[in-house]
């Protein structure tokens, strides 16, 4: 077994362990499990808040931790009944999974510097890269990675230029932490002082987190920039669901596009994708 796979099936052990607790709490409502990317779970939390309000009995129950990766083959072992992914289906995904564009949200750069300024999107990589990029204030930047095969990473080195050997020589020094998740990513931007990571706008709003965003080329990386495209740089959701008949859960993806649904992700930073 590969490590990768070996990975996905210890994150579906937990995931399970994790669910199958938790079912104790509560024999009469129905569950909707769910999972997947750790940017869009707070806002996964906060939909299924207010989807409980037309339907009390149907809760969602969303297990941190699982990533895009992770929670789709948790879907497709049947261990949580929908996930949340960062990037699309692929060819080595479960050829039963159908996945759905949901919503976008910006992609940006975030600091704990107070002030982090703006930046020109072709110098974004000499800012990672360079051992002597400072901030506005002249206190030193100091990034965090993210893995090799984290989404995040891919947007990085397909949105910027030059980016994909500036994340390269930062994996040689030592020195430079890695966010495993998205979580483990903010908690390190916020506690190091002059970070500099990707995150998305979804994440640092519905987290409240204590980091500011570099504008890029002037501008912010607001909804309103994003919605209008002067802000041209984004991160997908799909809904990511098996092929089994799930009433509740199709209940559940109507009301994501409904009136309703549409108003919890623009007021979480995510812009939704009308289909």
């Amino acid at each position: 077994m590969s490590a990768s796979r070996m990975q996905d099936a210890c994150i579906i052990a937990v995931a399970g362990l994790a669910l199958w607790l938790s079912n104790g709490e509560s024999v009469r409502a129905e569950s909707l499990r769910a999972g997947g990317t750790g940017a869009a779970l707070e806002t996964l939390r906060r939909l299924g808040t207010a989807f409980a309000t037309f339907e009390p009995d149907t809760r969602i129950e969303v297990v941190d931790g699982l990533g895009s990766s992770g929670g789709i083959a948790a879907v497709a072992a049947g261990a949580i009944d929908f996930s949340v992914s960062g990037r699309p289906l692929g060819p080595a995904d479960d050829a039963s999974l159908k996945a759905s564009l949901i919503a976008r949200t910006p992609f940006g750069l975030v600091s704990a510097n107070s002030n982090p300024g703006d930046i020109k999107s072709d110098d974004v990589a000499v800012l990672f890269g360079s051992t002597t990029s400072v901030w506005p204030d002249g206190k030193p930047v100091r990034p965090i990675l993210r893995p090799r095969t984290d989404i995040d990473s891919h947007l990085l080195v397909s949105t910027f230029r030059n980016m994909a050997s500036a994340l390269e020589k930062l994996r040689q020094r030592a020195e430079v932490p890695v966010g495993a998740t998205d979580q483990d990513n903010a908690r390190l931007a916020e506690g190091i002082a002059g970070s500099l990571t990707a995150m998305t706008l979804a994440q640092s709003h519905t987290e409240n987190l204590r980091l500011r965003f570099l504008s890029i080329d002037g501008i912010a990386p607001t909804l309103e920039n994003f919605e209008s495209g002067r802000y041209p740089y984004g991160k997908d959701f799909y809904l990511v669901v098996s092929s089994r008949s799930m009433p509740a859960l199709d209940r559940f993806m109507a009301f994501v596009r409904s009136a309703e649904g549409i108003a919890v992700l623009r007021n979480n930073g995510s812009l939704p994708v009308r289909r």
